[in-house]
């Protein structure tokens, strides 16, 4: 932020203050409340607070800052907000948790200690390798795109919305909802590729491009690259569109700043704007086409009497798309929105569910979660095994399948190893890095599109968990996406 805000550095320090001030207040509130030990509870505390600093350090990689704040908000932000300033309940599923104060400071012990390892590996992948404070000009051929920046445009902008409308009309891949059609593996994959970050990365290609032809950026395609989360995301009704933005913004900050390319502090903070703008669009669409026509929501803001009659309703009645739709309300909205905000990040009540049951924590056990497969009217491996399945409250159409996710700390604790957890985080911590650092040796140094990669891993490892087996076709498309990319910019050299 300060190479775009070296004009204004009150405003930075100012924002840092605030930051700073912000935190301590969210983490001295829960030091306040803990009823367990509480230099466990402020160990906990003071290692979320440095994620802070290590996700947005000098050398830190993309896959670190993403993950870093995913943790935060998974871990930190989560647990401290719900003890100080709600009731105190988890609500995304803890199994049979007993709320003791030593089951508290178990929990927190193995997640601090999950933590510092992310961290440590983190420190460690410095000795290794970084990228480069400047980038050098690339060979590219420049009058490609400069002679079809037109044309590659509008094509892109169609690909949008024909992606858009062939998995609306035909339900290809929407989270949540199983497909009501079988359609071909090679069909299927390639729009759920490109809604979950295809086109994002065509986008980076586009804007990396743009840079290198003109020196510069336009505006435009800045915002179309934002404008196509939202559009993905709405369509696969997805409220994680924030995620592909933030890493196209991210990386054209870095790339600028490594190409020493300035530009007018006002434009970024419009992209921002504009991109937190949708993001509370998407969110709001997304939960309200949910709740009018695929399931009964669960957040603070529903009236259990929506539950109750949703019970009462008639078989027939339930397997329609639509029951009754409901009249839009801003004031529920935002209140599911910020329930959301709160309570939806994946990370300590997967851990507070594991470790509770520490009778169950085996190495088998991590061996068996590696058989799961998909079964619709079944509760996940994850479920039964630590008693959620009785607290999945919502009643759903025919074709929902809603999953409550584990988190990759807590599913290596399923070893109830803590050698096992921490090598466990060392070692994914410098496998994401490589995969990273390959893809931008492979794009021409391609930044932003490196930005993303980091971006999609941070994501996968946040959420992981579930068929933990098909970790596979999400990290072969990724080394697919690679490759494609290092043959394009080939065909684009001198």
């Amino acid at each position: 932020m300060s190479y775009i805000l070296k004009n204004n550095k009150i405003f930075l320090k100012t924002a840092r203050y605030l930051i700073s001030i912000l935190l301590s207040i969210i983490f001295l509130a829960g030091l306040y409340v803990y009823t367990g030990n509480k230099l466990i509870y402020l160990s906990f505390g003071l290692l979320n607070i440095y994620l802070i600093y290590f996700a947005f350090r000098k050398n830190a990689s993309f896959f670190e800052t993403f993950f870093s704040v995913l943790l935060f908000f998974g871990f930190g932000f989560k647990f401290s907000i719900i003890i100080s300033f709600t009731d105190g309940m988890f609500r995304e599923g803890v199994g049979n948790f007993d709320y003791s104060a030593s089951s508290f400071d178990f929990a927190l012990t193995t997640s601090s200690l999950a933590l510092l390892s992310f961290i440590v590996a983190g420190h460690l992948r410095e000795f290794f390798f970084n990228y480069p404070s400047q980038l050098s000009e690339t060979s590219l051929n420049k009058n490609f795109y400069k002679n079809n920046r037109l044309k590659i445009i509008f094509f892109f902008l169609i690909l949008i919305f024909s992606i858009f409308t062939v998995n609306v009309f035909f339900a290809v891949y929407q989270k949540g909802l199983v497909p009501i059609n079988d359609y071909n593996f090679f069909f299927s994959g390639f729009i759920k590729w490109s809604l979950l970050y295809g086109l994002t990365a065509i986008a980076t290609l586009i804007i990396f491009l743009e840079i290198n032809s003109f020196k510069k950026f336009f505006s435009l395609t800045v915002l179309l690259a934002i404008f196509e989360t939202f559009i993905s995301s709405i369509s696969m009704l997805s409220r994680g569109m924030i995620f592909n933005a933030a890493a196209i913004i991210f990386g054209i900050y870095k790339f600028c700043k490594k190409k020493k390319i300035i530009f007018d502090k006002k434009y970024f903070f419009l992209y921002i704007i504009f991109t937190i703008l949708l993001f509370y669009i998407s969110v709001i669409s997304v939960n309200h086409i949910r709740s009018n026509f695929f399931y009964i929501g669960k957040s603070v803001s529903k009236d259990i009497t929506d539950m109750e009659n949703y019970k009462k309703t008639p078989k027939d009645a339930k397997d329609k798309k639509i029951l009754k739709p409901k009249r839009f309300n801003i004031i529920d909205s935002n209140n599911e929105f910020f329930y959301l905000a709160v309570n939806r990040w994946v990370g300590i009540d997967a851990v507070l569910a594991v470790t509770q049951n520490r009778d169950k924590l085996n190495f088998s056990l991590v061996k068996e979660s590696w058989k799961e497969n998909f079964i619709k009217d079944e509760p996940t491996f994850y479920e039964k095994t630590f008693n959620l399945e009785q607290q999945l409250t919502i009643d759903i159409y025919e074709n929902v399948k809603g999953n409550t996710l584990t988190g990759i700390i807590a599913f290596l604790f399923y070893s109830g190893s803590f050698l096992f957890l921490i090598s466990g985080m060392i070692i994914l911590t410098f496998f994401a890095n490589f995969i990273e650092y390959i893809s931008f040796k492979f794009s021409e140094k391609n930044i932003v599109f490196s930005c993303l990669v980091g971006q999609i891993i941070a994501f996968r490892y946040i959420h992981f968990g579930y068929l933990p087996k098909q970790s596979y076709l999400l990290f072969g498309s990724i080394f697919l996406t690679i490759f494609l990319v290092y043959l394009f910019t080939k065909l684009l050299k001198k």
